[in-house]
């Protein structure tokens, strides 16, 4: 027999599914994003004052008591909802809580849920033997979980859990030990996110700090770093992009490896530059870029070239962005205030990151 409609199960009904959502909503005259398929925005005189995001069968919205009678009231009619909840709730283990100065996020209950992977006595003591399937196993699982975490809510984890998700084909019980102290410190290290309440959009700006640690990698790779926030000019930020994972490829230098991560940054910075500017009326969303490597900021302020002639192209991609306005302009400061320094190398201080992110 042959399905005349689209079956769930089969590798086709999510894409209908979504066809079937963007159809609704687009009688009901909300746009889609053209940088992100799956946020929708609705304006009335060319303000925002409605969104929805669709994440598989869920609704996700935000907007004013006009918006939620002429749109979410509507979408009630055509789908089948099945629950719902506001200002406070968990979702996909979210925690999400309102206030009246902004939102908080975090992942203390998935946080509990946590389980090491168990390790004898003398199995403890065989440190550089090879993990056995049933490790490797409960290992890429427990790994996954705290990615997620990462993903998500806990930026100050992100190394760490990069580097593990990297040793997983080599891993030996010395990654385990290390993977079991983690799962510890997030536990007993909880982290909120704090998204304050910003002043109008034709006030902000982003943010971005990029960092790159050189060779601290096998294979002669380099880690890179950034975080990016959505400040106001009362100095109110979120923090709303994060990453940290092998630069794309060797580098022969620190510099080389910085100026591939502030490319990372500037380029994550850019789109979330447009999607700003989709979302609002504000058509020119200053970008300021950070790092901590006095080389790099002075090759991008001097017309002299840097010798590496692969890494001239690079310098060059960033001054085109500088030259095209994409990018105001790019700041050293000092390590010690470098946000994303612990998104590149173990053992760095999280201090100056957590206490950027949450409420204090």
């Amino acid at each position: 027999m042959e399905a005349k409609e689209t079956v769930y199960g089969l590798c086709d009904a999510a894409r209908a599914w979504y066809m079937r959502v963007k159809s609704a909503l687009n009688s009901l005259s909300v746009k889609m994003c053209s940088l992100d398929n799956s946020l929708f925005i609705w304006k009335r005189n060319g303000k925002l004052e409605g969104l929805i995001c669709i994440y598989v069968d869920d609704f996700l919205w935000a907007g004013n008591a006009t918006f939620k009678k002429c749109v979410i009231d509507e979408l009630q009619k055509q789908f089948l909802i099945g629950s719902s909840a506001s200002e406070s709730f968990t979702y996909v283990g979210l925690r999400i809580k309102s206030f009246s100065d902004g939102i908080t996020i975090d992942q203390t209950q998935y946080a509990s849920s946590l389980v090491p992977v168990p390790i004898s006595s003398a199995r403890n003591m065989q440190r550089k033997s090879q993990l056995s399937e049933s490790e490797k196993t409960a290992y890429r699982a427990l790994v996954g979980q705290l990615n997620w975490m990462a993903t998500h809510t806990r930026p100050d984890i992100a190394f760490d859990t990069c580097e593990l998700s990297v040793a997983f084909s080599k891993a030996t019980v010395t990654e385990l030990v290390r993977l079991n102290k983690l799962v510890k410190r997030v536990k007993n290290e909880s982290l909120q996110l704090f998204f304050p309440r910003l002043h109008s959009f034709e006030t902000c700006s982003l943010e971005c700090y990029t960092d790159a640690a050189f060779a601290n990698l096998p294979n002669g790779g380099s880690q890179g770093g950034l975080i990016i926030f959505l400040k106001d000019d009362s100095g109110k930020k979120c923090p709303i992009f994060w990453q940290s994972r092998r630069l794309k490829r060797v580098v022969n230098s620190t510099l080389a490896a910085e100026t591939m991560a502030l490319i990372e940054g500037a380029e994550a910075a850019v789109y979330m530059a447009g999607i700003i500017k989709q979302l609002t009326a504000v058509n020119d969303v200053k970008i300021r870029c950070l790092v901590d490597n006095k080389s790099l900021h002075e090759s991008l302020l001097s017309s002299k070239q840097v010798e590496n002639r692969r890494l001239r192209l690079d310098i060059s991609v960033l001054d085109d962005m500088i030259w095209r306005e994409e990018i105001k302009k790019v700041e050293w400061v000092q390590t010690s205030h470098q946000i994303a320094d612990c998104l590149t190398k173990k053992g760095a201080s999280t201090e100056k990151l957590r206490g950027a992110v949450s409420r204090n």
